[in-house]
């Protein structure tokens, strides 16, 4: 590398791809600074950066959307996310355009998730309660599924451990 009064001298094209990186960067956090709502400091925002990789979600409105909800229904365990994605996408179908709370509790139970009805209520919450006549469109449902997963795999864990 070559320097010219104590600092690196960097190649013009060199520049340009710095520059493309950074605009992408910030793109994403005006993304989602947009659905916040609000400014975000830098620490936010790194530690925003930092749970969205770990939940191995795109850095994209989509999954804005979803990290934003999962932390919402659950800002404890949304950062398991990771290890039930899967599960989530093969449990989207079943629910099609939404369902209604008694169709979503029998939903539940095929998959051996057997909540307490005060658990059911704290994960819709944010969406006004659960009521079991109430439709339930699917982006209010998924990252409620997912916090049923991640609810289920925590069970078991604590299951094995009481057996050990």
């Amino acid at each position: 590398m070559k320097y010219e009064y104590g600092l690196p001298v960097v190649h013009p094209l060199q520049l340009c791809k710095l520059q493309l990186v950074h605009t992408a960067m910030e793109k994403e956090r005006v993304i989602y600074e947009t659905l916040v709502g609000d400014r975000v400091c830098d620490v936010h925002w790194w530690r925003v950066k930092k749970s969205m990789q770990a939940c191995e979600l795109t850095m994209n409105k989509s999954g804005f959307e979803l990290f934003l909800a999962l932390k919402n229904v659950s800002p404890r365990y949304f950062a398991q996310y990771h290890k039930v994605k899967r599960q989530v996408i093969s449990f989207e179908p079943s629910v099609g355009e939404g369902v209604t709370g008694e169709q979503f509790v029998s939903l539940l139970e095929n998959l051996n998730i057997l909540p307490n009805q005060s658990t059911i209520s704290r994960w819709f919450k944010s969406c006004g309660g659960f009521k079991a006549k109430a439709f339930y469109n699917k982006t209010v449902l998924i990252p409620i599924i997912a916090i049923a997963l991640i609810y289920k795999a925590k069970n078991q864990n604590n299951q094995l451990a009481k057996v050990s």
